[in-house]
């Protein structure tokens, strides 16, 4: 009996180990589902891709005063271009400074693009909406053509330009263009995308970007001009009496806009301005809004804008 006794306690004994360990696995394997309960996520995304979508193609409340904001920074900045693009670096320090004060005072309503050329670039680095560029061009068109008429009531001439030039195309002239808006805009997309210490401050680079931009497409455009007109008076001598040469294109030209709603307001010289005759009773001016000036402030706009974009962020990976 006594045998049969120690014989049940060992296995008594040597069956806790084992249940033991089975307790322990069974332990263990709730601890390792546990966290599958954890497993659903909080899913955002649908959110957050609704929101980015009322965004871009909603308009903002205070679209009117965006719109009136551009109608009258265009107008003044016009104004000013008219009365003071033959005055030349002076000129040029002038429009500067008065962009500089548009900025300060409606950029906080629209941005102040106040130049068709401001917004495709500020567009193409997606600084503004792809739904208000109509708004944008529109306003900018119209504040310029009121600043046109203002001038010539005041004068009391009558609106007399055509756009018999619009399909020119001087090469020399969209790359005059093209160069000087890329300058302006890679300094204005650096003034709008850092931070700036004070709204002054940012309104005085934009206006001395600009003003850098008319200096330096102007100081090229007097260079063609000079090369071009030497040019046609060495063909005027040397061709005969009975032959009329063609005054070059670019002769005609007063100077670089950078600004397509301004060159829609702008008129280039005249052929009795340039030979000092008296001006036919049927001549007309011609409208600066051309091809080679349109196209070349736009495509300048986006490479200005986006070079530094480039520059930026090549500094950040580094």
């Amino acid at each position: 009996m006594a045998t049969r006794k120690a014989a049940s306690t060992k296995k008594a004994t040597a069956k806790k180990p084992a249940a033991a360990k089975a307790s322990k696995t069974t332990v263990r394997t709730v601890s390792t589902s546990a966290p599958k309960k954890k497993a659903p996520a909080v899913n955002t995304e649908p959110v957050v891709t609704v929101a980015k979508r009322e965004k871009t193609t909603t308009l903002p409340k205070n679209i009117i005063n965006v719109i009136f904001a551009e109608l009258v920074g265009t107008f003044i900045l016009t104004l000013v271009a008219l009365t003071s693009f033959n005055d030349g670096s002076i000129g040029a320090i002038a429009i500067g400074f008065a962009l500089s004060i548009i900025v300060m005072t409606v950029g906080a309503v629209s941005g102040a693009h106040v130049n068709p050329a401001v917004t495709l670039g500020l567009w193409s680095v997606r600084k503004l909406k792809p739904i208000l560029l109509p708004f944008y061009w529109g306003s900018q068109f119209l504040g310029a053509m009121l600043a046109v008429i203002l001038t010539n009531t005041i004068a009391h001439n009558s609106i007399n330009f055509s756009f018999d030039n619009f399909t020119s195309m001087d090469w020399s002239i969209f790359g005059i263009e093209l160069v000087g808006t890329a300058v302006f805009l890679f300094a204005l997309t650096a003034a709008v995308t850092r931070e700036q210490p004070s709204v002054g401050l940012r309104a005085l680079t934009i206006g001395l970007a600009l003003t850098v931009g008319l200096l330096s497409s102007n100081y090229l455009l007097n260079k063609t001009k000079t090369q071009a007109v030497a040019d046609y008076q060495k063909a005027s001598q040397s061709a005969n009496s009975s032959k009329d040469v063609e005054i070059p294109h670019s002769a005609y030209v007063k100077s670089a806009s950078l600004n397509p709603a301004i060159a829609l307001a702008m008129t280039d010289h005249t052929k009795a301005e340039l030979t000092n005759s008296s001006a036919s009773a049927g001549e007309v001016s011609k409208s600066r809004f051309t091809l080679e000036s349109l196209l070349g402030a736009l495509i300048g706009a986006m490479v200005g804008s986006n070079l530094y974009l480039l520059i930026a962020n090549s500094k950040k990976n580094d």
